[in-house]
């Protein structure tokens, strides 16, 4: 994660401040390709219809995008800061805050639709939102290449998907489970004989025989952590799904941000309470 602060004291006021714009530029990029519907992403694919209902985004398209806003004093403030030419200097904008960006949300015609965004300091922006929106659009990106290719391997795996489910559904409960109690279960495999059972007959075993039950192999030196987890099929997560969660937590993240709460808002209720 780049230290803005740091930066800051090294460099100077205008250099910082195009630094730090052309970033947030970046992110509105992002956050503009990342609401754009995927149908048109995808070149007419029909894959990408699926994916577009299941993502979630805002309601009417609509998409964020940011702002830097920043005090009157932020000018004579950084003036200061340079001046004193201290080593310890970019401390001092992590508690006095001049500067924070502002998260708000935008309709496809461009207007603003709320009227109170977001507020994000600067350590937010480049500890969570930027790199959050750089993992999402890699994954994203990553996903519609793949939704992009021949529709002649798209048909070949559809075959190989029909060819499975034509497994019945006993075969596929006896796969699940355990060879010894045949209870269905997270199987675990023992690494010196790759052969497989549940946790329950494991610890049964070692401490009866401390042997494996199929091969007699010993299990003296074979400890609980040694053990590898057998996945099945509902355990593994689809990069669909980690996306459309990522993007979940993205904006559960931003709805979490304080208010920002306009200044005559703020002096119409200190002279009610006078």
């Amino acid at each position: 994660m780049m230290d803005y602060y740091r930066f800051v004291a090294r460099s100077s006021y205008q250099d910082s401040l195009k630094v730090l714009e052309a970033d947030i530029q970046h992110s509105n990029m992002l956050m503009k390709w990342l609401a754009k519907p995927f149908l048109s992403r995808a070149n007419g694919n029909p894959s990408a219809v699926i994916r577009a209902a299941s993502m979630p985004r805002p309601k009417g398209n609509a998409y964020l995008q940011m702002k830097l806003v920043y005090n009157h004093f932020a000018p004579v403030f950084w003036f200061f800061l340079q001046w004193m030419d201290c080593s310890c200097t970019y401390l001092l904008p992590r508690y006095l805050n001049p500067f924070h960006i502002i998260v708000y949300k935008v309709s496809p015609d461009g207007k603003i639709m709320s009227s109170h965004g977001r507020i994000a300091t600067i350590r937010e922006f480049y500890a969570v939102i930027l790199p959050s929106l750089q993992h999402l659009y890699d994954n994203n990106s990553a996903l519609d290449l793949n939704h992009n290719e021949d529709h002649d391997f798209e048909t070949i795996v559809r075959k190989r998907l029909e060819e499975k489910k034509k497994h019945s559904d006993v075969d596929l409960e006896r796969e699940d489970e355990c060879g010894i109690c045949l209870e269905p279960c997270t199987k675990m495999v023992l690494p010196n004989c790759c052969h497989a059972m549940c946790i329950n007959c494991y610890r049964d075993w070692s401490m009866r025989s401390e042997s494996c039950p199929f091969c007699r192999g010993s299990l003296k030196r074979v400890n609980s952590s040694d053990l590898w987890v057998l996945t099945c099929s509902g355990d593994v997560i689809d990069t669909e799904t980690a996306s459309k969660e990522d993007m979940l937590h993205f904006n559960l993240y931003i709805n979490s941000l304080p208010k920002d709460i306009p200044d005559t808002l703020f002096f119409m209720y200190y002279e009610y309470l006078i």
